[in-house]
């Protein structure tokens, strides 16, 4: 199930979901975790008219390389948290892409390479439904080796407030533990 993620450069991410669900703070600290690995990263971000609840994405462009163009077009690692946006933007990943998709998500025409996860219902069981992005970048942390997990740490410290720190770096590591050790030490 848990194929060895070969990277390209750049490596073109996308997490996707509905206002609210942290989509952006989660593209935000992926782009940050990649600059403390010392690579080129370009960040950019959408939702729909409602601030909450429209679909929303976030999208990072890493490079070792200065970056020329800047946009996603196709992802090579895909995120997704809720149907709305599954519907929306799971059709514009590459075929090789790493899909890491809630597992509360009903998806009939999806892609064999897409791995769903108990995002959300781990979240719940933090006691923070709203944690579910950092357990979604934590399991493509292990899955698809998007930044060191000692780097994503770093940047849910900087840009995750004080009184929510604590929980999010719990969901960062139940995250990680969501994606066997094979698949995390294969890459």
């Amino acid at each position: 199930m848990y194929e060895e993620f070969s990277a390209p450069d750049p490596l073109c991410i996308r997490l996707s979901g509905r206002g609210g669900q942290g989509i952006i703070l989660g593209g935000v600290i992926i782009a940050q975790a990649a600059m403390y690995d010392g690579l080129f990263v370009v960040h950019t971000q959408s939702y729909g008219p409602e601030a909450r609840l429209g679909s929303s994405k976030s999208e990072v462009v890493v490079s070792r390389f200065e970056i020329a163009f800047p946009e996603v077009i196709h992802a090579d690692v895909f995120l997704c948290l809720s149907s709305e946006a599954y519907l929306k933007y799971h059709k514009a990943i590459s075929p090789r892409a790493v899909s890491v998709i809630d597992d509360l998500i009903v998806a009939e025409d999806g892609f064999p390479s897409e791995i769903f996860l108990p995002l959300r219902r781990t979240a719940r069981n933090l006691d923070n439904e709203m944690t579910a992005n950092i357990v979604g970048i934590g399991a493509l942390t292990g899955l698809a080796h998007i930044a060191q997990p000692v780097s994503v740490e770093k940047a849910i410290r900087e840009w995750v407030k004080p009184e929510f720190r604590d929980v999010n770096l719990r969901a960062l590591e139940a995250g990680l533990n969501l994606v066997p050790h094979s698949a995390m030490t294969s890459g």
